[in-house]
């Protein structure tokens, strides 16, 4: 681990396990950002088995900003960042995943958004989508582009409004604590939303970031627990602090009780076409339960009542549709 001035505007913290070929690129990606000079890159090697720790080194020999640590064992990503985030020295925090990259100016723009408005504490851009690795965006030929929308504090329940490209006040950790490092793919999102009560999110409405669609990434590698993590941490913020007991406001409690039941009836639509049967009636029942849309509840009861052998028609019919409209 190199020691350097505690000048930082910024610290990009990286999380390296398995992505040697992607780490170059990565750290080029931010040493050429516009204040790169501003810019502290904070590395955790969490055990990667791979070659990485050669190229960073290389990097670092010449790069003073470039902090560096790694550890014997492999552990969660969010883990990875609360190591980053308690070294480094930057008065403002983001995460550099190692696939991703950034417009170049990104960082100038979302910290002077940070500078100019002292209450707001996390910005989020919005961004392009590359389906191929190492692009910059600078060469991406994506024409796919996701406009981040406004913050709300209920929509961001069932959805983690921040993305890949956050950027926020270190200052938070002093009074949030951390990311909870039981989490493997909704950690960031469970942060958000425990902050979310006494902290102001704001969305850039730039596209700032150029996000790989990895079919190795956690989300799309582990689906079901990806979804797994995000019912459970919704359900739990709309019972703990959403819909609190003795809550008396029929407005919020319709409102959030009607996304509850959409959410609850697409997450067991999800299960229920992969495999996770038991699941799919969990969470259809709990859909009907918050009396959600009509329809929906139809399709929902069917599911509830099919025995297995209808399951694995309906999913053989589909996986032959899927293939003749290909």
């Amino acid at each position: 681990m190199c020691s350097h001035q505690n000048n930082y505007l910024i610290s990009a913290i990286v999380s390296v396990y398995n992505c040697e070929r992607f780490i170059k690129g990565c750290i080029e990606d931010l040493l050429n950002q516009t204040i790169a000079t501003r810019v502290e890159i904070v590395i955790i090697n969490s055990g990667s088995q791979q070659n990485e720790e050669a190229i960073i080194k290389h990097y670092q020999k010449k790069h003073p900003n470039i902090l560096y640590l790694k550890t014997e064992q492999r552990e969660t990503i969010y883990a990875a960042w609360n190591r980053a985030i308690k070294i480094s020295s930057g008065k403002y925090i983001t995460n550099a995943n190692s696939d991703d990259r950034h417009r170049k100016d990104a960082f100038e723009i979302m910290s002077r958004v940070l500078d100019n408005n002292s209450d707001i504490d996390v910005v989020y851009p919005s961004y392009k989508i590359a389906e191929k690795e190492n692009e910059t965006f600078e060469n991406s030929k994506s024409e796919e582009y996701y406009d981040s929308p406004a913050y709300d504090r209920r929509r961001m329940l069932f959805q983690c409004l921040p993305g890949p490209f956050p950027m926020w006040r270190k200052s938070i950790h002093e009074i949030f604590g951390y990311f909870d490092q039981c989490y493997q793919v909704a950690g960031d999102h469970e942060f958000w939303l425990r902050i979310s009560k006494s902290c102001n999110l704001y969305n850039i409405n730039e596209y700032l970031g150029l996000y790989y669609r990895n079919p190795k990434g956690g989300e799309f590698r582990e689906p079901v627990l990806t979804k797994k993590e995000a019912v459970k941490l919704t359900n739990s913020y709309i019972e703990s602090e959403f819909i609190p007991e003795n809550c008396n406001n029929i407005e919020l409690i319709k409102d959030i009780k009607k996304r509850q039941s959409d959410f609850l009836f697409r997450s067991a639509d999800f299960f229920f076409f992969q495999n996770e049967h038991e699941l799919a009636r969990k969470y259809a029942l709990k859909s009907i339960a918050c009396k959600g849309n009509y329809f929906n509840n139809i399709k929902l009861i069917t599911y509830c009542m099919l025995p297995q052998r209808y399951f694995e028609k309906i999913l053989w019919i589909k996986k032959m549709v899927g293939r003749e409209t290909r």
